[in-house]
């Protein structure tokens, strides 16, 4: 409880620093932002970016999945390339946030500035259906341009609807980042690896999920197949990679937006919000591609500067993302020389022809990716003359070093020993950050359809907008119903577990009565303190469990990465001790083949079982979505600098539209909040990007700008 007041109490105080920077900040510009919009409007963006316009000329965005800073930057994981190389050659973001969990919010915050809502938190897993509507799009205040859910008095929709009750898709009158770079004139593009593997599974508009036929407005695609809405021939699964084809819908942010598909009326089809500078539309060969194809794909488009977009965003799929601990698929881990150099084939590369050394995921994978298509960018014309490559995360998934798919345990690893979830460190980890008004904030905006519901004494309803992901809520805080929380719920000693689920689970083991040792392939170190039990197995004439009462798990140990042959293999040799309640060993008295791990620590064993997870607090809702790092590289970036300001998605997006003076677009299209080209702010800003005050990368980030020359 004293920990818990420290946190609270630190809250606060970021709280009343953040708004009184606010509002010095704000008095400060009231001033300038007539004139600032006005100057957008002739032509003159507004940035503090530190760049001359055009001084950037082409980007390439590559975004991977679900890994922490801590995970991908201390050496935990076989990601020497990401950990090491790429940061040598540019610039580290120490401090960059995701805006949520668990990874399609993240995407579609970052190319429009929406915040988040359930059916995206929970990655569209029910039904593509539509999200709001034009009418629902906040007009003014601190969430202008934010489309508004459609509650109703039936509450089957609203923000705290249950999950599949709003919709995924966004209205058509919604814009995104390439919406803007249409109306200024860049070209685009968006790359999927895997895109259109199997037919039938994302062969919707833009790359969305399901058939041709397949629309959010009159034929939803049912992401959990159901007995009156089947998954096609072949489909397996939409949510997740299958064998031949590892491509995820919501890992790309295209189909997601009426904007960019056009959309379906009862008087016929409306088009696109904008159209291409160079003809055609939105979703055609020339938008959006598979990253590999001969005609449309990476390669081709990298052999000369004219034929290379202005903006490039790469989704590698859920093997190469970092994403999937073991691959069910081709890992690129063939595709390299005895020496480690990619293989280029003559023609067009096509990394996927060849045999997989092995199936191991996780950042081992991304790194492949990485070093296979890196190379290829920083070689061509179009890099060398202003390029700039961003390689990024969706989330910190999750926020601690201790991870199923990390190879070495926190707890027993140098640089990050001490990052332990029940250290008061624990709250850094998974907040949020962004930078207002030149100062660094742990605070983000959670908009109108954040799941910010609470009984009468103020204690959550639901996860909140950062669905509480990895956060342990005790049983008592679990919703009982629409309305009522129990009144004790207080913080507990739960350990593992996410979300407002109790925790438990039950993991396939291998031990016997030969050693005090279970082989567990799903424990991680946190895991430390819960109880175990064994109901599967019996041992003895009278059929008892080969598992004493009040046994626990000790020591965890996590050692790999081993490299499976085939995708029902195991990266990690996981194991840890069992022990009673005084830390003495236990042996099993037979065979063991499966233990279920309880949702508590038990009192009186050791200190782990007795304290309660400090991101914790009933009253308070689970902030962001963690901090992932990320790397840039770029001619106008000196080589091996770090940075340590507070930047999230919002900015990031922000920083897009100031490089590409979407300001100057000639699309004024009139939407609420803002046009096309202009944002929410007059200043070329969509959504939470246009916050006042908020910062894009600035000279920290381009700190080679003003020597740099072609």
């Amino acid at each position: 409880m004293k920990l818990l007041g420290i946190l609270k109490r630190r809250r606060r105080a970021l709280a009343l620093a953040a708004a009184a920077s606010l509002l010095a900040g704000g008095l400060a510009t009231v001033g300038t932002t007539a004139a600032s919009a006005d100057a957008a409007h002739r032509g003159t963006t507004i940035t503090s970016t530190g760049l001359r316009p055009g001084q950037i000329k082409h980007v390439w965005l590559i975004i991977l999945e679900n890994k922490s800073y801590d995970a991908t930057f201390t050496g935990l994981n076989q990601n020497s390339y990401l950990w090491k190389t790429l940061p040598s050659q540019g610039v580290l973001l120490k401090n960059y946030y995701g805006t949520g969990h668990y990874s399609m919010d993240n995407y579609i915050s970052m190319v429009s500035g929406q915040g988040p809502q359930q059916d995206t938190q929970s990655d569209c897993n029910v039904v593509d259906s539509q999200f709001g509507s034009d009418r629902s799009i906040v007009r003014s205040g601190a969430n202008a341009g934010q489309v508004k859910s459609l509650a109703n008095a039936a509450q089957t929709s609203g923000a705290n609807a249950p999950d599949g009750q709003n919709g995924c898709t966004y209205p058509h009158k919604t814009p995104t980042l390439f919406n803007q770079l249409d109306a200024a004139g860049k070209t685009w593009k968006g790359y999927a690896q895997d895109l259109g593997n199997q037919p039938g599974r994302e062969d919707a508009v833009c790359g969305g999920p399901g058939t041709s036929d397949n629309d959010p407005a009159t034929n939803p695609t049912y992401m959990t197949p159901t007995a009156d809405h089947p998954a096609p021939s072949g489909v397996t699964s939409f949510t997740g990679a299958q064998a031949n084809d590892q491509y995820v819908a919501k890992h790309f942010p295209f189909p997601w937006f009426e904007g960019m598909t056009g959309t379906k009326t009862a008087h016929g089809t409306v088009p696109a919000l904008t159209k291409p500078v160079q003809g055609g539309n939105d979703c055609d060969a020339a938008h959006i591609a598979n990253l590999d194809s001969a005609q449309n794909g990476l390669f081709r488009d990298l052999q000369d500067e004219r034929t290379t977009p202005a903006f490039s965003w790469i989704t590698p799929n859920n093997c190469s993302d970092a994403h999937d601990a073991v691959c069910k698929g081709n890992n690129l881990s063939g595709s390299f020389t005895a020496s480690g150099q990619p293989v280029y084939q003559h023609g067009t590369p096509a990394p996927e022809s060849t045999t997989p050394k092995n199936h191991t995921g996780g950042l081992y994978a991304s790194d492949l990716f990485l070093k296979y298509y890196i190379p290829m960018i920083e070689r061509s014309a179009a890099f060398k003359d202003g390029g700039l490559i961003d390689v990024t995360f969706d989330e910190a998934n999750p926020p601690f070093t201790y991870s199923g798919n990390s190879f070495n345990n926190a707890n027993a690893y140098g640089p990050t020993l001490s990052d332990r979830p029940d250290k008061s460190s624990g709250l850094v980890s998974d907040r949020a950050g962004e930078n207002l008004y030149g100062r660094n904030v742990a605070t983000e905006p959670t908009g109108p359809n954040s799941t910010l519901g609470t009984d009468s004494a103020g204690n959550q309803l639901y996860p909140g907008p950062g669905d509480n992901a990895f956060i342990d809520r005790p049983p008592a805080c679990t919703q009982t119903s629409p309305t009522k929380v129990p009144a004790n719920c207080v913080p507990g000693i739960v350990r593992g577990g996410s979300g407002n689920t109790p925790g438990a689970r039950t993991d396939t083991v291998a031990a016997s009565a030969a050693s005090s040792y279970v082989l567990d392939q799903s424990i991680v170190a946190d895991d430390t303190g819960r109880g175990v039990t064994d109901t599967v197995d019996k041992t003895g004439p009278g059929g008892t469990s080969p598992i004493p009462a009040d046994t626990f798990v000790g020591a965890v140990s996590d050692t790999g990465p081993q490299y499976p042959s085939t995708s029902s293999g195991s990266v990690v040799n996981g194991s840890f001790q069992l022990l009673d309640a005084s830390g003495d060993p236990v042996t099993p008295t037979g065979p063991v083949s499966s233990l279920t791990l309880s949702a508590e620590g038990a009192p009186g064993f050791l200190s782990t079982g007795q304290t309660a997870d400090p991101l914790y607090d009933a009253t308070d809702a689970t902030p962001g979505g963690g901090d992932t790092g990320s790397v840039l590289i770029s001619p106008l970036i000196k080589p091996g600098t770090v940075s340590t300001t507070y930047y999230n998605h919002y900015s990031w997006l922000r920083t897009m539209e100031d490089v590409f003076q979407v300001g100057r677009g000639r699309d004024h299209d009139r939407i609420p909040g803002g046009t096309v080209s202009d944002g929410v702010d007059g200043r070329g800003h969509l959504g939470f990007a246009g916050q006042p005050g908020l910062a894009p990368f600035g000279r920290d980030v381009f700190n080679n700008a003003s020597s740099w020359r072609r």
